[in-house]
């Protein structure tokens, strides 16, 4: 019996206004279940004649409709299948320009969720009854918002709704499976599917994707070894993978590659690697890797064991004392656009930077034969300082590894940390120190400070003066103990990360290289001078606190203060605008690297507070330009440092014992002693001209060793004269705006294609680019993001990163050779194709290709 809603659709459907240029209404009923066939008898639907196809009489009703009656309106109810061959039915002209009719369940769901009314769809709708007779389920499909023409995109989509995720790819089901464990009797997504869904229709969808053929006995495991060495495969060649082939399949290689790039940049990427971790244990991939050339493990990331392979390696031969400075930095930079460069990055920049102090060490083989005081200077401040900078970073790359150690890497990288000591320690610092200190002790001695050298105690009257003289507004920054090769670094953040230019130059501390010596010798007054209890005085002025150093700033010039860099920061924005409003100098007193050094609980942490130094100061000019108007800063220290991680033997140690008369002060670098007072293996320092007030003579250490003291720590040190604390940086850094005649916009490098064909006829292959400029003053580095989309702007390829910050003016050194592969579908060799080169400040820039392969799948599914 035909309910009462079938018989008010099939009324207002015959009551329907005709569309343009039909006479009459014919409407085929589809019914292949019969389920309506005896309630049709009883239909009566005023002015529509209703027939039934019983199979023998479709030529008589063709017959009917097309030449006996061509102006009456029709039901044709039909029964009948056609799956076989659709030109079996003689009425399939007729169906084509008359109206569907359906009144089946199916029908009506079909009609809900935009499904086409085919017999393939209807077959389709049908395998999954259970999954719509929930209407939780049924709402998630529909806001997916697809229509479904052919049966795989419906098949995707509910899958995707069992798996939970919103709808998507084949490769998105096969990741949210996968990604919900490898016991498939735990797997909620495959549990799901089976339950609600067809799960012979998830396996048939798996191995037409990517090769794998299930079975029953076959656990999860197995599909994510196939596809993570199939994708391995694609970069890697058979030879490297002989035994695995029974994981690998040809033909989806490319497919693989593509779902695992994917994966391992995506949300889900931490779910991949615990997947990875447990192939490579169950194949024992370490190994296979361990033996494999390092230039093929370079053209792979599918999985981590990669990148420890290839540390491992270079740790080993470090450590044996072989260092192959090209190909690790090549191997690093490499890596640093690869997958799972995070899991290791510490590890590989520490690499990076051994490399860095081995480049150094044979650029500087011979040791430095200088021996005028102003070359050795120059010397480091335009070049050697940089070995400072390499040990820096090594070891804050090192003490990261420390904090979450590799169990494959940790005591790798430990005994190459002994290389880098003896790079340091024991070549570097001694050489150097020898140099400086063979040059300069004639002058320490007799005058107590090097001639022709810019002096720390002429800094207020070389940049501070003239300026104000001109009616400029100037800000000093003092940070303690900022190093000179760490303000290096910061000069070149300030250049790229904002809109004014900052230049590097440098003066000599004062002797001893200590804080209070070094804050004294930057305020403004005739002498410095100190008591017996080394208390330190400008023209008999106290210099310990902020307060009494603006005090001594107002003596010289009464528009001027003095404030903490914590004090002004916790200012608001009118209260900074307040404290300097009407004056003409303001020093700003920043500690954050001393702090931490200083302390022998915190002492190993000094790299990290260099690095907070540099964000924190960057900060600081920020605030000067953009809430002050700041025009001219000056970024300056009180001292330098020396570090080493390695304790100190016995030897390098020097006794208090030494001294034959009395010590006024001892540290660990330094000593002020009476006048009449000597010591042994300590360089002699005339102090009468630099320290005022009570008589006295000073002592340095010389190298790398210390005077045994009470207290604090013995690693971190500074009050000597190695190069390192007595190059003091002064940063001179102008503020400028859009408009300024000099202003100069901070731009990024540039990227171009060089290589010529715009054809490409692989899944995979490489193209060849050009950083249009060498990262430098104003040009700061950038990562690009190359990939191929088609006409609509769909990605079609993997995304490659490179990272564009070469230095050399030479164009032949900043070219990239970039790996690209296609996905694997069909490819319209008449379309245009782009290459579009991205980052995240300038307009992306599109090249057109053509893409011309002849035998890409294009993956059509067919259940």
């Amino acid at each position: 019996m035909l309910s009462e809603t079938i018989k008010l659709r099939l009324a207002e459907r015959f009551a329907a206004p005709l569309t343009e240029f039909h006479k009459r209404r014919i409407v085929f009923w589809h019914d292949e279940d019969g389920e309506f066939s005896d309630g049709v008898d009883e239909l009566d639907l005023s002015g529509v004649r209703v027939v039934k196809l019983t199979g023998s009489n479709n030529f008589a009703v063709k017959k009917l409709l097309s030449a006996d009656d061509l102006t009456g309106d029709y039901l044709i109810y039909d029964p009948l299948s056609y799956e076989k061959d659709q030109h079996d039915d003689w009425l399939l002209d007729i169906k084509l320009y008359c109206e569907d009719f359906r009144a089946d369940l199916v029908s009506l769901q079909m009609e809900e969720l935009l499904v086409e009314p085919s017999s393939a769809m209807r077959k389709t709708m049908k395998l999954y009854s259970k999954f719509l007779d929930n209407k939780d389920r049924k709402a998630k499909l529909k806001r997916i918002g697809h229509t479904y023409q052919t049966p795989l995109q419906l098949h995707i989509d509910i899958m995707s709704v069992l798996c939970g995720i919103n709808g998507g790819s084949a490769q998105d089901v096969i990741i949210a499976v996968l990604s919900a464990g490898l016991e498939k009797e735990s797997n909620d997504a495959l549990i799901n599917i089976e339950k609600f869904g067809n799960i012979e229709a998830f396996w048939q969808l798996v191995h037409k994707h990517t090769g794998y053929q299930n079975s029953d006995d076959r656990p999860l495991s197995e599909l994510a070894a196939h596809i993570l060495i199939t994708a391995l495969s694609q970069t890697m060649p058979t030879s490297a993978l002989r035994g695995l082939e029974r994981f690998a399949s040809d033909s989806n290689k490319a497919y693989c590659y593509q779902l695992v790039h994917e994966w391992q940049r995506g949300d889900g990427s931490g779910d991949l690697e615990e997947i990875c971790h447990y192939v490579e244990r169950e194949l024992r991939l370490g190994d296979r890797f361990d033996k494999t050339e390092i230039s093929i493990l370079l053209k792979s990331d599918t999985f981590p064991a990669i990148n420890e392979s290839i540390l491992k390696r270079y740790f080993k031969e470090i450590s044996e004392n072989v260092i192959k400075v090209e190909d690790i930095i090549g191997a690093v930079e490499n890596r640093r656009t690869a997958a799972w460069y995070a899991l290791t990055e510490d590890y590989l920049e520490s690499l990076y930077y051994i490399a860095k102090m081995q480049e150094f060490y044979l650029l500087h083989i011979d040791g430095f034969h200088i021996v005028e005081p102003v070359k050795v200077w120059k010397l480091y401040t335009t070049d050697a300082y940089e070995m400072d900078s390499h040990y820096r970073h090594f070891h804050f790359c090192f003490g990261n590894t420390l904090k979450s150690p590799n169990a494959l890497l940790e005591d790798a990288l430990k005994k190459c940390s002994d290389v880098v000591e003896g790079l340091y320690r024991e070549w570097f610092l001694k050489q150097l120190t020898f140099t400086w200190t063979k040059a300069i002790e004639s002058d320490l001695e007799s005058l107590g400070y090097v001639s022709e050298i810019n002096e720390q105690r002429r800094f207020y009257n070389r940049y501070v003066s003239p300026n104000v003289s001109k009616g400029n507004r100037v800000f000093v920054v003092i940070s303690d103990a900022l190093r000179y090769e760490v303000a290096a670094e910061l000069s070149e953040t300030l250049s790229h990360a904002t809109k004014g230019t900052a230049s590097l130059e440098a003066v000599q501390a004062v002797f001893p290289s200590i804080t209070k010596f070094g804050m004294a010798a930057l305020l403004p007054g005739k002498e410095v001078s100190a008591n017996k209890k080394i208390d330190v005085f400008i023209d008999g002025n106290p210099t310990v606190s902020t307060a009494q150093r603006g005090t001594i700033l107002n003596a010289a010039n009464p528009e001027s203060v003095a404030v903490t860099y914590k004090d002004l920061l916790q200012m608001k924005k009118q209260e900074r605008r307040d404290l300097v409003a009407g004056k003409e100098i303001i020093y700003i007193y920043h500690n954050t690297i001393d702090a931490i050094g200083d302390k022998a609980a915190t002492e190993t942490k000094v790299f990290e507070a260099c690095n907070d130094a540099i964000d924190e100061l960057t900060a600081i000019v920020k605030i000067i330009v953009n809430d002050l108007s700041g025009v001219n800063i000056f970024i300056t220290a009180d001292h330098g440092f020396l570090y080493t991680y390695k304790p100190l033997e016995e030897s390098q140690k020097i006794s208090k014992q030494t001294f034959n008369g009395d010590i006024l002060e001892l540290g660990r670098r330094y000593a002020l002693v009476s006048p009449d007072t000597n010591a042994d293996y300590l360089l002699p320092i005339k102090t009468e001209r630099t320290i005022g007030g009570e008589p006295m003579k000073g002592y340095a250490s010389q190298n790398t060793v210390r005077i045994k003291v009470q207290g604090g720590g013995e690693n971190y040190v500074h009050g000597g004269i190695s190069m390192q604390e007595m190059v003091v940086p002064v940063i001179v850094y102008k503020g400028m705006r859009t408009g300024y005649k000099k202003y100069v916009e901070v731009q990024n490098p540039g990227l171009s294609l060089i290589s010529e064909s715009r054809k490409v006829s692989n899944l995979m292959f490489s193209l060849d680019f050009l950083q249009k400029q060498p990262v430098g003053d104003k040009v700061q580095p950038c990562n690009y993001t190359l990939y191929f989309t088609d006409e609509v702007g769909a990605p079609v390829s993997d995304f490659q990163i490179v990272i564009a910050d070469r230095i050399s003016n030479n164009a032949s050194d900043r070219v990239f050779r970039v790996r690209f592969t296609l996905k694997q579908a069909q490819y319209n060799k008449n379309k245009l194709y782009r290459l579009v080169i991205a980052n995240d400040t300038d307009a992306p820039e599109e090249v057109e290709f053509r893409i011309d392969i002849a035998f890409a799948d294009d993956f059509g599914f067919d259940l």
